[in-house]
């Protein structure tokens, strides 16, 4: 369990930085437009985008940070919860991420993102049994 909430805690913390990053709107034009291809709509940044990249990149932040804090606590019952809280947030992303590759906003890159949530959700399973 601790590889897990270490590596995803990480993980989280660092994606809050790249989301923050992409409030430059070239950067994330070149992010998810040209490097990822994860979206087939341009990547904008206006008032409703640079409100879901904060609210979701503090999101990250704290998610992130209470993983890794988790394991220094070390109290099974809550890296257990977490674990679970994972799972559930990982598999609400896949189906956003299904959901706009159905609506046609998505591109190729999408794939990538199918394999790290399963990737994520995978592991977290994984780490449950293991423990």
């Amino acid at each position: 369990m601790n590889n897990f909430l270490l590596t995803v805690g990480w993980w989280n913390f660092g994606g809050s930085l790249v989301m923050l990053c992409t409030l430059n709107e070239a950067f994330g034009k070149k992010l998810y437009n040209e490097w990822t291809k994860i979206f087939k709509t341009e990547f904008k940044v206006d008032y409703w985008s640079k409100f879901w990249l904060f609210w979701a990149a503090g999101i990250n932040v704290i998610f992130g940070l209470v993983n890794i804090m988790a394991v220094k606590w070390g109290y099974p019952e809550i890296k257990e919860f977490l674990i679970y809280t994972d799972i559930a947030s990982y598999s609400a992303f896949l189906l956003l991420a299904v959901w706009g590759h159905i609506a046609g906003r998505c591109g190729s890159g999408i794939y990538s993102v199918y394999m790290i949530f399963t990737f994520w959700i995978t592991w977290a399973v994984m780490s449950l049994q293991s423990d």
